[in-house]
């Protein structure tokens, strides 16, 4: 193959490279996808308890369902507005249990992360906390997330059992 093309096809495929990673908002789980506007793809990831959860682009906007034992149910109604979804599961807290995280991405700028927790002797996740950023956040197991902003400046915050955090340092 000539030089050049080698080397135009290894541009490109970097700037692909580039593009998806500059998307995607959470950082560190390894059991994770995510899904483009627009796309036709229906990315799914399963967690080790069983559930999974799917997203799709339908007309109303980005869907995030959760199926356990063949039943589909939305986590909250289409993101309409989002550019870039995402999903995956973690232990946020080291607990033990992992929870459902789902990133939608409304700009370039700015996105959103929704927690879902499934209380003890609970059957069904419930939304615990959301949190907001610009470039990307980064959950560390001990109950507290670092928060990025473009110039990857981070806010440290830690989770209350309430849902809600306080901020460690910036």
């Amino acid at each position: 193959m000539n030089k050049h093309i080698q080397f135009s096809l290894t541009i490109l495929l970097l700037s692909v490279s580039i593009i998806v990673n500059a998307q995607e908002i959470i950082k560190g789980p390894k059991n994770t996808t995510g899904l483009k506007k627009g796309s036709s793809a229906l990315p799914q990831v399963r967690f080790k308890t069983g559930e999974m959860v799917m997203m799709k682009n339908t007309e109303d906007g980005m869907n995030f369902d959760l199926i356990k034992n063949g039943k589909t149910t939305a986590l909250f109604d289409p993101c309409l507005d989002c550019v870039y979804g995402q999903t995956s599961e973690f232990d946020i807290d080291g607990d033990g249990k992992t929870e459902v995280l789902v990133g939608s991405r409304l700009t370039l700028e700015t996105f959103e992360v929704k927690i879902y927790k499934k209380a003890e002797f609970e059957v069904d996740y419930k939304l615990f906390s959301t949190i907001n950023g610009q470039d990307h956040c980064e959950f560390l197991g001990d109950n507290t997330v670092k928060i990025y902003t473009l110039e990857l400046k981070a806010a440290h915050l830690k989770f209350k059992s309430d849902g809600s955090w306080i901020v460690l340092e910036e």
